[in-house]
């Protein structure tokens, strides 16, 4: 179980260390993170699998955002590849529980096996959240680096997507499929939807949410023609209209870009 403990008061801010209330001066092994400037109210340190974290509040006068010039994206979030876009580029699924879950699956018996109470038992719990808390951080900076890619909140107006376009999956109910339910999980779509939508608001993207009915994968983006037959394992989209031949998942960025049009 985490530990923690929220802090007020007196907190001072330097380039590689925090000064807290009744704690004192504290290193920092990661640097430059923190703002220096800005009314501090609180802080909170934190326990996870061994290792200390601190977070702290800041009330800052933020500025709004120039409005952003640039082409509109669509973005089809996957399996294989955790977002193909509309652009042409690809974001690859780390797979980070994938990786990991035969080392995942001895470690959590090796615990089982320990004697309730004893040294090596919390020896072994310590090993087992420090690969689940490894496989967590894998995956989010996977999904923080594709996000940030994406939205592109430090270049000017014109390199920004003045729209991003999402499907607004029901996620809930495609993890009650016992056959993709892992594989789903482990690309943290949720999450993704998440930042989108915060970094956007920073950066004056706007993000349209298309209907989860839509049938983006089954459309044929250069005539429209549907083909209802299309399933998961059809990993290329052919169209028998006009022959159009592509990667399911551009196709489907293609459809996606299209509603904002």
């Amino acid at each position: 179980m985490a530990r923690s403990a929220r802090f007020t008061g007196s907190i001072r801010v330097f380039s590689d260390a925090i000064q807290l209330p009744r704690l004192g001066r504290l290193r920092l092994k990661e640097h430059g993170y923190f703002p220096l400037d800005g009314k501090i109210s609180s802080a909170t340190i934190r326990e996870q699998a061994g290792r200390w974290y601190v977070s702290i509040c800041v009330h800052e006068d933020a500025k709004d955002p120039q409005p952003a010039r640039g082409n509109i994206i669509g973005v089809d979030l996957g399996i294989k590849r955790l977002a193909t876009l509309s652009d042409g580029r690809t974001f690859e699924n780390p797979r980070a529980l994938r990786k990991k879950i035969t080392a995942l699956k001895r470690a959590s018996r090796r615990h089982s096996r320990k004697a309730k109470g004893s040294h090596n038992r919390q020896k072994a719990k310590q090993h087992l959240s420090r690969m689940h808390a490894r496989i967590a951080n894998v995956r989010n900076d996977a999904l923080h680096q594709a996000t940030a890619q994406i939205v592109a909140r430090t270049k000017p107006d014109q390199e920004r997507p003045r729209v991003i376009v999402l499907e607004d999956l029901n996620i809930a109910g495609m993890l009650k499929n016992r056959r993709l339910a892992r594989a789903i999980a482990d690309v943290g779509m949720y999450e993704f939807k998440r930042q989108i939508l915060y970094k956007a608001e920073q950066a004056g993207v706007q993000v349209l949410l298309a209907s989860r009915w839509e049938p983006s994968s089954k459309t044929c983006s250069c005539c429209g023609w549907v083909n209802e037959a299309l399933t998961l394992s059809d990993r290329v989209f052919v169209c028998l209209e006009c022959g159009n031949v592509q990667d399911r998942d551009a196709n489907a960025a293609n459809n996606l870009a299209a509603l904002a049009q």
